[in-house]
């Protein structure tokens, strides 16, 4: 699949059949400016205005936001929950980890994922071909947990989001403390910073 990041954790896939998959939509407030993109397929992880900015999105997508598993322009889809915070949501509610099946890849969208998934999530997502974890604390994982996180599920790439940009209008930590753990405790998973 063809990987293309727009900002924040933004991401379009393209599928060998041209098909087109965005995660969790940036609104323009945030600072990421990109102009509308086209999409059959969009993935939001949750309901905050950095993730859901639908009407970004041009054509009429099919948009998942729940764990159902769903197979849509060629892409299968399987939601896992999850939580915004470390404790169980109570800060920031829910979060959909999403699972993106299509050429025989396996690409993991985190979302704003908040703490360690549980085992049972942890074996379902194992070896995944890529992980597109964030990385930028404050509201999510800081860059050591997401590294423990990205050893324990084990894939081929992990590629960093979330974090701090020189476009990025509110606070969150640079990808630097993500790089620096895998750094100091390196596993064989390789790492693509993904940039503007």
């Amino acid at each position: 699949m063809k990987r293309t990041w727009l900002g924040h954790s933004t991401f379009v896939l393209e599928n060998e059949a041209g098909k087109r998959l965005v995660t969790d939509p940036v609104d323009e407030g945030s600072g990421y400016a990109f102009p509308p993109v086209f999409a059959d397929v969009v993935t939001v992880s949750h309901g905050h205005h950095d993730h859901c900015a639908v009407e970004r999105v041009t054509g009429d997508p099919v948009v998942k936001r729940t764990c159902e598993p769903e197979t849509a322009a060629g892409f299968a889809i399987t939601g896992f929950p999850s939580f915004h915070d470390e404790v169980r949501g109570a800060k920031r509610g829910p979060n959909v980890i999403f699972l993106i099946e299509a050429d025989g890849e396996r690409i993991v969208h985190c979302g704003d994922l908040g703490h360690m998934p549980d085992d049972a999530t942890i074996a379902a997502l194992k070896g995944a071909d890529v992980l597109m974890i964030p990385v930028g604390g404050v509201y999510t994982v800081d860059g050591r947990a997401a590294w423990e996180i990205t050893k324990r599920i084990a894939p081929k790439t992990v590629v960093p989001m979330h974090f701090r940009t020189p476009v990025l209008r509110f606070a969150l930590d640079p990808v630097d403390g993500f790089l620096a753990a895998a750094k100091a405790d390196p596993a064989p998973i390789g790492i693509e910073v993904p940039t503007l």
